[in-house]
């Protein structure tokens, strides 16, 4: 009666919260009901779209990615765009340790026989990293490159605005994101076989614009790996 007044109590003032979504949970838990059970995308796995063969629609879409392959553990559905958003709406950057391993385990399974020469991340304008605080991207290709034991290097950055994603339809997607990104000064990237992350993949626009740059700078080829994709 006591301990559960005293875990009610606790719970109150410092709430415990799921390590991949951020929902308060019991201090003797590490993640939500939801997401113990999450799925992983199932496979066979379609490595131009990332969805499982059973959900491939690359067929009705023509467009050619600059990247040789995407992939990631979730669909961006229930908990797990929950925490995508609490992560980068929130304030809980502390959620791309638990989103940032589930995505290191999918580079393993997906890319165990490519012999990365560095990971790196979608970058932010400086202006918006200033306003947030942190890069979602940045923090989870941290993860992986700790998991996985690849280097990670900071070769890219934004060089303009653009508008928001969530708002444009696909081809709208493709023309914001067109040349968005550079190569940082004195970054070499040339013969490099980069693993490029980022946290949500909806139409490819945002990885195929980074991949792009990448690309023409020299790099030999770039694999892609995000946290959900959108189906």
């Amino acid at each position: 009666m006591i301990k559960d007044v005293i875990d009610k109590l606790k719970i109150a003032v410092f709430p415990k919260r799921c390590e991949m979504c951020g929902e308060i949970i019991c201090f003797d838990e590490h993640l939500c009901e939801d997401c113990e059970a999450l799925p992983y995308i199932e496979a066979p796995v379609c490595l131009k779209c990332g969805c499982s063969k059973d959900d491939c629609i690359c067929r009705k879409h023509k467009r050619e990615s600059e990247y040789k392959a995407v992939v990631a553990p979730f669909y961006y559905e229930g908990s797990v765009s929950r925490g995508i958003l609490n992560m980068k709406m929130n304030e809980m950057p502390r959620l791309a340790d638990a989103q940032g391993s589930a995505v290191a385990k999918i580079v393993k399974k997906y890319y165990e026989l490519i012999d990365f020469d560095f990971v790196t991340f979608v970058p932010m304008l400086k202006l918006d990293l200033s306003d947030r605080g942190f890069n979602q991207a940045e923090l989870l290709a941290k993860a992986v490159s700790k998991e996985c034991a690849i280097p990670i290097k900071d070769v890219l950055y934004k060089k303009r605005k653009t508008k928001m994603q969530k708002r444009q339809n696909a081809k709208e997607r493709f023309a914001n994101m067109y040349n968005a990104f550079d190569v940082k000064e004195n970054e070499n990237v040339s013969g490099a076989k980069i693993l490029l992350i980022d946290d949500v993949k909806t139409t490819g626009a945002t990885l195929t614009s980074a991949s792009l740059i990448l690309k023409a700078y020299g790099a030999e080829c770039v694999y892609c790996a995000a946290v959900a994709i959108v189906k």
